[in-house]
Protein backbone atom coordinates (compact mmCIF):
# COMPACT_ATOMS: atom_id res chain seq x y z
CA UNK A 1 0.00 0.00 0.00
CA UNK A 2 1.43 3.41 -0.54
CA UNK A 3 2.01 5.36 2.41
CA UNK A 4 1.80 9.38 2.90
CA UNK A 5 4.73 10.48 2.20
CA UNK A 6 5.95 13.98 2.82
CA UNK A 7 4.57 15.68 0.30
CA UNK A 8 1.03 14.37 0.29
CA UNK A 9 1.17 15.32 3.78
CA UNK A 10 1.93 18.78 3.61
CA UNK A 11 -0.42 19.05 0.54
CA UNK A 12 -3.30 17.45 2.45
CA UNK A 13 -2.42 19.64 5.81
CA UNK A 14 -1.94 22.69 3.48
CA UNK A 15 -5.48 22.19 2.08
CA UNK A 16 -7.37 21.45 5.63
CA UNK A 17 -5.28 24.99 6.96
CA UNK A 18 -7.37 27.24 4.17
CA UNK A 19 -10.76 26.33 6.38
CA UNK A 20 -12.23 28.40 8.83
CA UNK A 21 -13.68 26.97 12.57
CA UNK A 22 -13.82 28.93 15.76
CA UNK A 23 -13.27 26.30 18.34
CA UNK A 24 -10.61 24.16 16.28
CA UNK A 25 -8.78 27.62 15.50
CA UNK A 26 -5.67 26.21 15.77
CA UNK A 27 -6.18 24.71 12.26
CA UNK A 28 -6.12 28.13 10.92
CA UNK A 29 -2.71 29.29 11.57
CA UNK A 30 -0.47 29.10 9.01
CA UNK A 31 3.14 28.34 9.23
CA UNK A 32 6.07 30.00 8.17
CA UNK A 33 6.80 27.15 6.40
CA UNK A 34 5.28 23.60 5.55
CA UNK A 35 8.03 21.63 7.01
CA UNK A 36 7.34 23.47 10.49
CA UNK A 37 3.29 22.80 10.85
CA UNK A 38 2.95 24.13 14.70
CA UNK A 39 1.88 21.19 16.64
CA UNK A 40 -1.43 23.15 17.43
CA UNK A 41 -2.38 22.84 14.06
CA UNK A 42 -1.70 19.30 13.43
CA UNK A 43 -3.69 18.26 16.84
CA UNK A 44 -6.40 20.23 16.09
CA UNK A 45 -6.85 18.54 12.28
CA UNK A 46 -5.98 15.09 13.42
CA UNK A 47 -8.74 14.72 16.43
CA UNK A 48 -11.71 15.96 14.20
CA UNK A 49 -10.45 14.34 10.95
CA UNK A 50 -10.46 11.06 13.32
CA UNK A 51 -13.72 11.46 15.04
CA UNK A 52 -15.48 12.77 11.02
CA UNK A 53 -13.77 9.38 9.75
CA UNK A 54 -14.99 6.61 12.45
CA UNK A 55 -18.63 8.67 12.78
CA UNK A 56 -19.05 8.67 8.87
CA UNK A 57 -21.65 7.04 6.34
CA UNK A 58 -18.81 4.76 5.29
CA UNK A 59 -18.00 2.95 8.91
CA UNK A 60 -21.04 4.18 10.95
CA UNK A 61 -24.28 5.98 10.27
CA UNK A 62 -24.99 4.00 7.22
CA UNK A 63 -23.16 0.78 8.49
CA UNK A 64 -22.15 -0.49 12.26
CA UNK A 65 -25.28 1.91 13.48
CA UNK A 66 -27.37 -0.35 11.40
CA UNK A 67 -25.69 -3.50 12.16
CA UNK A 68 -26.72 -3.10 15.72
CA UNK A 69 -29.83 -2.06 14.95
CA UNK A 70 -30.00 1.00 16.66
CA UNK A 71 -30.98 2.82 13.16
CA UNK A 72 -32.66 1.34 10.10
CA UNK A 73 -32.73 3.24 6.91
CA UNK A 74 -36.15 3.84 5.17
CA UNK A 75 -35.00 4.50 1.64
CA UNK A 76 -31.87 2.25 0.42
CA UNK A 77 -32.37 -0.79 2.75
CA UNK A 78 -30.16 -2.91 1.24
CA UNK A 79 -27.10 -1.76 4.06
CA UNK A 80 -29.22 -2.97 6.62
CA UNK A 81 -29.23 -6.10 4.87
CA UNK A 82 -25.55 -6.40 4.77
CA UNK A 83 -24.72 -5.43 1.34
CA UNK A 84 -21.33 -4.02 0.95
CA UNK A 85 -19.85 -2.59 -2.20
CA UNK A 86 -15.77 -3.23 -2.11
CA UNK A 87 -15.42 0.62 -3.05
CA UNK A 88 -17.05 1.60 0.24
CA UNK A 89 -13.83 1.72 2.47
CA UNK A 90 -11.66 3.10 0.17
CA UNK A 91 -11.83 6.89 1.82
CA UNK A 92 -11.89 5.63 5.01
CA UNK A 93 -8.81 3.34 4.86
CA UNK A 94 -7.04 6.29 3.71
CA UNK A 95 -8.18 9.60 5.75
CA UNK A 96 -7.35 7.00 8.70
CA UNK A 97 -3.89 6.36 7.57
CA UNK A 98 -3.33 10.05 6.76
CA UNK A 99 -4.02 10.93 10.60
CA UNK A 100 -1.56 8.66 11.80
CA UNK A 101 0.47 9.89 9.67
CA UNK A 102 -0.27 13.26 11.21
CA UNK A 103 -0.01 12.00 14.47
CA UNK A 104 3.68 10.58 13.96
CA UNK A 105 4.55 13.76 12.63
CA UNK A 106 3.35 15.41 16.26
CA UNK A 107 5.60 12.96 17.84
CA UNK A 108 8.12 13.84 15.26
CA UNK A 109 8.14 17.78 15.72
CA UNK A 110 8.79 17.23 19.97
CA UNK A 111 11.37 14.69 19.29
CA UNK A 112 13.77 15.89 16.74
CA UNK A 113 16.36 17.91 17.94
CA UNK A 114 15.54 20.71 15.83
CA UNK A 115 11.79 20.88 16.12
CA UNK A 116 11.31 20.02 20.05
CA UNK A 117 12.18 23.55 21.53
CA UNK A 118 9.41 25.43 19.21
CA UNK A 119 7.23 22.48 19.81
CA UNK A 120 7.91 23.24 23.60
CA UNK A 121 5.98 26.72 23.02
CA UNK A 122 2.57 24.65 22.90
CA UNK A 123 3.19 22.19 25.73
CA UNK A 124 5.14 19.72 27.45
CA UNK A 125 7.11 17.74 24.61
CA UNK A 126 6.52 14.16 26.19
CA UNK A 127 2.89 15.13 27.33
CA UNK A 128 2.39 15.85 23.50
CA UNK A 129 4.00 13.05 22.26
CA UNK A 130 1.89 10.66 24.36
CA UNK A 131 -1.12 12.39 23.71
CA UNK A 132 -0.19 11.06 20.32
CA UNK A 133 0.41 7.61 20.86
CA UNK A 134 -3.17 7.56 22.95
CA UNK A 135 -5.09 8.30 19.66
CA UNK A 136 -3.03 6.35 17.56
CA UNK A 137 -4.17 3.42 19.41
CA UNK A 138 -7.21 4.83 20.00
CA UNK A 139 -7.52 5.02 15.65
CA UNK A 140 -5.79 1.56 14.55
CA UNK A 141 -7.99 -0.03 17.22
CA UNK A 142 -11.13 1.01 15.80
CA UNK A 143 -9.33 0.05 12.56
CA UNK A 144 -8.15 -3.54 13.82
CA UNK A 145 -11.84 -4.01 14.92
CA UNK A 146 -13.03 -3.24 11.17
CA UNK A 147 -10.63 -5.21 8.94
CA UNK A 148 -8.32 -7.57 11.35
CA UNK A 149 -4.95 -7.65 10.27
CA UNK A 150 -4.14 -4.59 8.76
CA UNK A 151 -0.94 -2.62 8.66
CA UNK A 152 0.60 -1.08 11.82
CA UNK A 153 3.12 1.10 13.19
CA UNK A 154 3.78 2.07 16.94
CA UNK A 155 5.90 4.92 18.93
CA UNK A 156 8.07 2.33 20.62
CA UNK A 157 7.12 -1.52 18.46
CA UNK A 158 10.10 -3.54 17.59
CA UNK A 159 7.93 -5.86 15.67
CA UNK A 160 9.61 -6.25 12.22
CA UNK A 161 6.15 -6.30 10.50
CA UNK A 162 5.14 -2.82 11.87
CA UNK A 163 6.20 -1.16 9.56
CA UNK A 164 3.70 1.21 8.15
CA UNK A 165 3.96 4.91 7.39
CA UNK A 166 7.81 4.25 7.11
CA UNK A 167 7.49 5.56 3.35
CA UNK A 168 11.11 7.69 4.28
CA UNK A 169 13.01 3.91 4.98
CA UNK A 170 11.79 3.02 1.54
CA UNK A 171 8.58 0.99 2.45
CA UNK A 172 5.91 1.76 -0.16
CA UNK A 173 3.52 -1.63 0.25
CA UNK A 174 3.65 -1.77 3.97
CA UNK A 175 3.18 -5.32 5.74
CA UNK A 176 0.07 -6.37 8.07
CA UNK A 177 0.58 -6.91 11.00
CA UNK A 178 -1.23 -9.73 13.34
CA UNK A 179 -4.55 -8.58 15.17
CA UNK A 180 -3.16 -10.60 18.10
CA UNK A 181 -0.06 -8.56 17.73
CA UNK A 182 -1.50 -5.61 17.21
CA UNK A 183 -3.72 -5.64 20.87
CA UNK A 184 -0.08 -6.76 22.62
CA UNK A 185 1.48 -3.56 21.42
CA UNK A 186 -1.64 -1.42 22.19
CA UNK A 187 -2.18 -2.28 25.76
CA UNK A 188 1.63 -1.64 25.69
CA UNK A 189 1.73 1.48 24.06
CA UNK A 190 -1.37 3.39 26.45
CA UNK A 191 0.56 1.86 29.44
CA UNK A 192 3.92 3.85 28.17
CA UNK A 193 1.72 6.70 27.38
CA UNK A 194 0.24 7.22 30.71
CA UNK A 195 3.66 6.70 32.46
CA UNK A 196 5.15 9.30 30.39
CA UNK A 197 2.69 12.05 30.86
CA UNK A 198 3.39 14.88 33.24
CA UNK A 199 0.10 15.87 34.79
CA UNK A 200 1.53 19.00 36.59
CA UNK A 201 2.05 20.70 32.95
CA UNK A 202 -0.11 21.08 29.90
CA UNK A 203 -0.60 18.12 27.26
CA UNK A 204 -1.17 21.53 24.83
CA UNK A 205 -1.39 24.77 25.47
CA UNK A 206 -3.66 25.29 22.24
CA UNK A 207 -5.52 23.33 19.66
CA UNK A 208 -6.43 20.27 21.75
CA UNK A 209 -10.39 20.36 21.33
CA UNK A 210 -10.87 17.02 23.09
CA UNK A 211 -9.59 17.84 26.61
CA UNK A 212 -8.09 21.73 26.10
CA UNK A 213 -4.74 20.49 27.06
CA UNK A 214 -5.79 18.78 30.22
CA UNK A 215 -2.95 15.66 30.63
CA UNK A 216 -4.62 14.13 33.97
CA UNK A 217 -8.07 13.95 31.92
CA UNK A 218 -5.52 12.35 29.42
CA UNK A 219 -3.93 10.19 31.82
CA UNK A 220 -7.39 8.77 32.78
CA UNK A 221 -8.21 8.17 28.99
CA UNK A 222 -5.27 6.24 28.11
CA UNK A 223 -5.87 3.80 31.26
CA UNK A 224 -10.16 3.58 30.86
CA UNK A 225 -8.98 2.89 26.99
CA UNK A 226 -6.32 0.05 28.14
CA UNK A 227 -9.56 -1.18 30.44
CA UNK A 228 -11.68 -1.31 27.35
CA UNK A 229 -8.95 -2.80 24.82
CA UNK A 230 -7.69 -5.25 27.69
CA UNK A 231 -11.52 -6.80 28.47
CA UNK A 232 -12.22 -7.16 24.69
CA UNK A 233 -9.27 -9.70 24.79
CA UNK A 234 -8.38 -10.93 28.21
CA UNK A 235 -9.86 -14.59 27.10
CA UNK A 236 -7.20 -14.28 24.50
CA UNK A 237 -4.66 -12.75 26.12
CA UNK A 238 -3.16 -13.47 29.52
CA UNK A 239 -1.36 -10.16 29.78
CA UNK A 240 -4.47 -8.71 29.04
CA UNK A 241 -6.30 -9.29 32.39
CA UNK A 242 -3.02 -8.67 33.87
CA UNK A 243 -3.12 -4.97 32.44
CA UNK A 244 -7.07 -4.80 34.12
CA UNK A 245 -5.71 -5.88 37.53
CA UNK A 246 -2.74 -3.30 37.54
CA UNK A 247 -5.18 -0.74 36.64
CA UNK A 248 -7.59 -1.42 38.68
CA UNK A 249 -5.36 -2.45 41.97
CA UNK A 250 -3.49 0.83 41.36
CA UNK A 251 -5.45 4.21 41.07
CA UNK A 252 -3.19 6.54 42.18
CA UNK A 253 -0.73 5.69 39.70
CA UNK A 254 -3.38 5.17 37.15
CA UNK A 255 -6.15 7.00 37.70
CA UNK A 256 -9.34 6.41 34.93
CA UNK A 257 -12.51 7.86 34.69
CA UNK A 258 -14.39 9.00 37.44
CA UNK A 259 -17.79 11.03 35.78
CA UNK A 260 -18.96 12.29 33.48
CA UNK A 261 -16.61 15.15 33.27
CA UNK A 262 -14.24 12.67 31.96
CA UNK A 263 -15.70 11.71 29.35
CA UNK A 264 -13.72 11.75 26.33
CA UNK A 265 -15.61 14.24 23.56
CA UNK A 266 -15.37 16.10 20.14
CA UNK A 267 -17.44 18.89 20.26
CA UNK A 268 -18.13 20.03 16.75
CA UNK A 269 -19.03 23.36 15.69
CA UNK A 270 -22.14 25.36 13.72
CA UNK A 271 -19.42 26.79 11.03
CA UNK A 272 -18.14 24.93 7.90
CA UNK A 273 -16.37 22.41 7.51
CA UNK A 274 -16.40 21.51 11.09
CA UNK A 275 -20.48 20.50 11.38
CA UNK A 276 -20.32 17.06 12.92
CA UNK A 277 -20.70 14.11 11.01
CA UNK A 278 -24.33 13.34 11.52
CA UNK A 279 -25.15 16.82 10.87
CA UNK A 280 -23.22 17.04 7.24
CA UNK A 281 -24.95 13.34 6.18
CA UNK A 282 -28.38 14.53 6.77
CA UNK A 283 -29.26 18.12 6.93
CA UNK A 284 -26.74 19.24 4.83
CA UNK A 285 -26.73 16.52 2.22
CA UNK A 286 -30.43 16.88 2.36
CA UNK A 287 -31.05 13.10 2.87
CA UNK A 288 -33.88 11.78 5.43
CA UNK A 289 -32.54 7.91 4.94
CA UNK A 290 -32.12 7.01 8.91
CA UNK A 291 -34.85 6.49 11.28
CA UNK A 292 -34.73 4.83 14.64
CA UNK A 293 -35.24 1.26 13.91
CA UNK A 294 -38.38 -0.63 15.57
CA UNK A 295 -35.94 -2.87 17.42
CA UNK A 296 -34.51 0.30 19.59
CA UNK A 297 -37.89 2.23 20.39
CA UNK A 298 -39.01 -1.56 21.37
CA UNK A 299 -36.39 -1.79 23.52
CA UNK A 300 -37.53 1.68 25.27
CA UNK A 301 -40.49 1.84 25.25
CA UNK A 302 -40.27 -1.53 27.89
CA UNK A 303 -41.48 -3.89 24.92
CA UNK A 304 -38.72 -6.15 25.86
CA UNK A 305 -39.01 -8.70 28.74
CA UNK A 306 -35.47 -7.92 30.17
CA UNK A 307 -36.15 -4.66 30.77
CA UNK A 308 -40.17 -4.23 30.50
CA UNK A 309 -40.61 -0.92 31.35
CA UNK A 310 -39.83 2.63 29.57
CA UNK A 311 -36.62 3.68 29.33
CA UNK A 312 -36.68 7.82 30.10
CA UNK A 313 -33.99 8.18 27.36
CA UNK A 314 -36.75 7.63 24.82
CA UNK A 315 -37.25 10.92 24.27
CA UNK A 316 -33.88 11.68 24.08
CA UNK A 317 -32.90 9.16 21.36
CA UNK A 318 -36.03 9.12 19.37
CA UNK A 319 -38.34 11.92 18.10
CA UNK A 320 -41.78 11.22 18.08
CA UNK A 321 -43.43 10.87 14.51
CA UNK A 322 -46.06 13.18 12.60
CA UNK A 323 -48.82 11.91 14.84
CA UNK A 324 -46.87 12.74 18.11
CA UNK A 325 -45.92 8.75 18.53
CA UNK A 326 -42.60 7.12 19.04
CA UNK A 327 -42.45 4.11 16.09
CA UNK A 328 -39.63 2.60 15.07
CA UNK A 329 -38.49 1.87 11.04
CA UNK A 330 -39.13 -1.77 10.50
CA UNK A 331 -35.58 -3.44 10.50
CA UNK A 332 -34.41 -5.28 7.65
CA UNK A 333 -37.06 -4.97 5.01
CA UNK A 334 -36.44 -4.70 1.36
CA UNK A 335 -36.39 -1.23 -0.60
CA UNK A 336 -39.82 -1.86 -2.11
CA UNK A 337 -41.34 -2.35 1.17
CA UNK A 338 -39.59 0.44 2.75
CA UNK A 339 -41.26 2.27 0.21
CA UNK A 340 -44.74 1.61 1.44
CA UNK A 341 -43.58 2.85 4.56
CA UNK A 342 -43.80 6.90 4.58
CA UNK A 343 -40.91 8.39 6.69
CA UNK A 344 -43.18 10.63 8.66
CA UNK A 345 -45.45 8.00 10.02
CA UNK A 346 -41.74 6.55 11.81
CA UNK A 347 -39.01 8.34 14.30
CA UNK A 348 -36.24 9.75 13.64
CA UNK A 349 -33.12 9.90 15.71
CA UNK A 350 -33.46 12.49 18.95
CA UNK A 351 -32.49 15.91 17.78
CA UNK A 352 -29.51 16.12 19.94
CA UNK A 353 -28.00 14.11 17.21
CA UNK A 354 -28.78 16.66 14.28
CA UNK A 355 -27.16 18.96 15.93
CA UNK A 356 -24.12 20.63 13.77
CA UNK A 357 -22.06 21.11 17.17
CA UNK A 358 -22.85 18.08 18.25
CA UNK A 359 -20.21 16.26 20.73
CA UNK A 360 -19.29 13.08 19.55
CA UNK A 361 -17.66 10.14 21.93
CA UNK A 362 -14.57 8.31 22.14
CA UNK A 363 -14.95 6.83 25.38
CA UNK A 364 -17.54 7.95 28.36
CA UNK A 365 -17.69 6.92 31.99
CA UNK A 366 -21.11 4.91 31.76
CA UNK A 367 -18.75 2.28 29.50
CA UNK A 368 -16.59 2.09 31.46
CA UNK A 369 -18.72 1.39 34.43
CA UNK A 370 -20.54 -1.55 32.59
CA UNK A 371 -16.70 -3.29 31.32
CA UNK A 372 -16.13 -3.11 35.49
CA UNK A 373 -19.17 -4.75 36.20
CA UNK A 374 -18.42 -7.17 33.85
CA UNK A 375 -14.80 -7.89 35.23
CA UNK A 376 -16.19 -8.62 38.78
CA UNK A 377 -18.29 -11.30 37.64
CA UNK A 378 -21.70 -8.66 36.52
CA UNK A 379 -21.25 -6.68 39.96
CA UNK A 380 -24.57 -4.90 40.96
CA UNK A 381 -23.08 -1.00 42.12
CA UNK A 382 -21.08 -0.65 38.36
CA UNK A 383 -23.76 -1.89 36.71
CA UNK A 384 -26.14 0.78 38.41
CA UNK A 385 -23.37 3.21 38.34
CA UNK A 386 -23.22 2.30 34.35
CA UNK A 387 -27.06 3.01 34.10
CA UNK A 388 -27.08 6.59 35.91
CA UNK A 389 -23.89 7.99 34.20
CA UNK A 390 -25.41 7.19 30.64
CA UNK A 391 -29.14 8.84 31.72
CA UNK A 392 -27.33 11.79 33.47
CA UNK A 393 -25.28 12.60 30.46
CA UNK A 394 -28.32 13.12 28.50
CA UNK A 395 -30.22 15.38 31.15
CA UNK A 396 -32.75 12.39 32.48
CA UNK A 397 -33.79 14.11 35.86
CA UNK A 398 -32.65 12.96 39.11
CA UNK A 399 -36.38 11.02 39.67
CA UNK A 400 -36.75 9.45 36.62
CA UNK A 401 -33.61 7.84 36.44
CA UNK A 402 -34.30 6.79 40.39
CA UNK A 403 -37.52 5.02 39.61
CA UNK A 404 -36.19 3.50 36.38
CA UNK A 405 -33.16 1.92 38.91
CA UNK A 406 -35.44 0.52 40.90
CA UNK A 407 -37.37 -1.47 38.48
CA UNK A 408 -34.34 -2.56 36.71
CA UNK A 409 -33.60 -6.48 36.57
CA UNK A 410 -30.08 -7.44 38.53
CA UNK A 411 -26.97 -7.20 36.97
CA UNK A 412 -26.33 -10.45 34.08
CA UNK A 413 -24.61 -10.39 31.41
CA UNK A 414 -27.76 -10.24 29.47
CA UNK A 415 -28.81 -7.00 31.36
CA UNK A 416 -25.26 -5.57 31.67
CA UNK A 417 -24.20 -6.08 27.85
CA UNK A 418 -27.68 -5.23 27.04
CA UNK A 419 -27.70 -1.53 29.07
CA UNK A 420 -24.16 -1.13 27.65
CA UNK A 421 -25.71 -1.38 24.09
CA UNK A 422 -27.96 1.15 25.06
CA UNK A 423 -25.30 3.56 26.43
CA UNK A 424 -23.33 2.92 23.47
CA UNK A 425 -26.15 4.50 20.91
CA UNK A 426 -24.58 6.04 18.11
CA UNK A 427 -20.94 5.19 19.14
CA UNK A 428 -21.38 2.44 16.16
CA UNK A 429 -17.96 0.84 15.55
CA UNK A 430 -17.74 -0.05 19.59
CA UNK A 431 -21.50 -1.23 19.53
CA UNK A 432 -20.78 -3.33 16.66
CA UNK A 433 -17.25 -4.68 18.25
CA UNK A 434 -19.21 -5.68 21.66
CA UNK A 435 -22.00 -7.59 19.70
CA UNK A 436 -19.60 -9.57 17.89
CA UNK A 437 -18.03 -10.38 20.94
CA UNK A 438 -20.85 -11.10 23.63
CA UNK A 439 -23.64 -11.54 21.45
CA UNK A 440 -25.95 -9.14 23.81
CA UNK A 441 -28.51 -8.26 23.05
CA UNK A 442 -29.93 -11.07 21.80
CA UNK A 443 -33.42 -9.77 20.74
CA UNK A 444 -31.55 -8.24 17.52
CA UNK A 445 -33.46 -9.18 14.26
CA UNK A 446 -31.79 -12.49 12.58
CA UNK A 447 -32.35 -14.22 9.50
CA UNK A 448 -35.38 -15.79 9.42
CA UNK A 449 -37.74 -13.17 11.24
CA UNK A 450 -40.79 -11.58 10.15
CA UNK A 451 -39.87 -7.93 9.55
CA UNK A 452 -43.23 -6.69 8.40
CA UNK A 453 -46.87 -7.49 7.78
CA UNK A 454 -49.05 -5.79 5.69
CA UNK A 455 -51.68 -5.51 3.07
CA UNK A 456 -50.05 -4.68 -0.67
CA UNK A 457 -52.88 -5.23 -3.50
CA UNK A 458 -55.73 -6.25 -1.29
CA UNK A 459 -53.18 -9.51 -0.26
CA UNK A 460 -51.67 -10.10 3.28
CA UNK A 461 -48.11 -9.92 2.81
CA UNK A 462 -45.55 -11.43 5.64
CA UNK A 463 -42.24 -10.60 4.61
CA UNK A 464 -38.20 -12.04 6.83
CA UNK A 465 -35.14 -10.40 7.47
CA UNK A 466 -33.28 -11.35 4.41
CA UNK A 467 -29.47 -10.81 4.59
CA UNK A 468 -27.43 -10.32 1.33
CA UNK A 469 -24.09 -11.83 1.14
CA UNK A 470 -23.92 -13.37 4.98
CA UNK A 471 -26.15 -15.17 7.09
CA UNK A 472 -25.56 -12.71 9.96
CA UNK A 473 -24.26 -9.28 11.20
CA UNK A 474 -20.90 -9.10 9.34
CA UNK A 475 -17.72 -10.00 11.33
CA UNK A 476 -15.75 -7.33 9.65
CA UNK A 477 -16.23 -5.44 6.18
CA UNK A 478 -13.50 -6.41 3.14
CA UNK A 479 -10.65 -4.26 2.54
CA UNK A 480 -10.73 -1.31 0.46
CA UNK A 481 -10.43 -2.60 -3.27
CA UNK A 482 -7.45 0.37 -3.27
CA UNK A 483 -5.37 -2.36 -1.26
CA UNK A 484 -6.30 -5.17 -3.97
CA UNK A 485 -5.11 -3.09 -6.57
CA UNK A 486 -1.99 -0.94 -4.65
CA UNK A 487 -0.29 -3.34 -2.36
CA UNK A 488 -1.56 -6.95 -4.05
CA UNK A 489 1.27 -8.58 -2.62
CA UNK A 490 0.77 -7.55 1.00
CA UNK A 491 -3.13 -8.51 1.03
CA UNK A 492 -2.56 -11.76 -0.53
CA UNK A 493 -0.19 -12.24 2.55
CA UNK A 494 -3.05 -11.07 5.04
CA UNK A 495 -5.54 -13.16 2.71
CA UNK A 496 -3.54 -16.17 3.74
CA UNK A 497 -2.78 -15.24 7.27
CA UNK A 498 -5.99 -14.08 8.04
CA UNK A 499 -8.62 -16.20 6.15
CA UNK A 500 -10.63 -15.49 2.99
CA UNK A 501 -11.59 -11.38 2.36
CA UNK A 502 -15.19 -12.12 3.35
CA UNK A 503 -17.66 -10.40 5.74
CA UNK A 504 -18.28 -13.23 7.99
CA UNK A 505 -14.05 -14.30 8.37
CA UNK A 506 -13.82 -13.59 12.05
CA UNK A 507 -11.10 -10.97 13.25
CA UNK A 508 -8.80 -12.64 15.87
CA UNK A 509 -10.67 -11.77 18.70
CA UNK A 510 -14.23 -13.21 17.13
CA UNK A 511 -12.87 -16.71 17.28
Amino acid sequence: MKRINSVNFIAALLLVLTTSCSDFEAINKNPNSPETVPTQSLIAYVEKSIVDEIRSTNLSIGRSDLYVQWLANNTYTDADRYYWISSSGNDSWKNLYLAQSNLDEIIRLNSDETTRAQAAQNGDNNNQIAVARILKVFTYQVMTDIWGDIPYSSYAGSNSTFDAGKADQGIIYAQYATQQDIYKDLLKELKEASDQINTSSAAFASGDAIYKGNALKWKKFANSLSIRIANRVRHKLSEADARMQEIISNPGQYPVFESNDDNALLAFETNAPNQAPFYKATTLANRNDYAVSNVFVDFLKGKKSLFPVQDPRLTVYAQPNAKGSYVGQFYGIDMYTASLVSPDSVSKPGVAFYKSDYKEVLMEYAELQFILSEYKNWNQEHYLNGIRASMQKWGVGASDIENFIQQAPMASAATVLTQKWAALFMQGNEGWAEYRRTGYPDFLVKAGDEVWKGVVNGQVVTKVFEPIGVTSVPSRLLYPNSEVQLNPVQYQKAVAQQGADLLNTQVWWDK
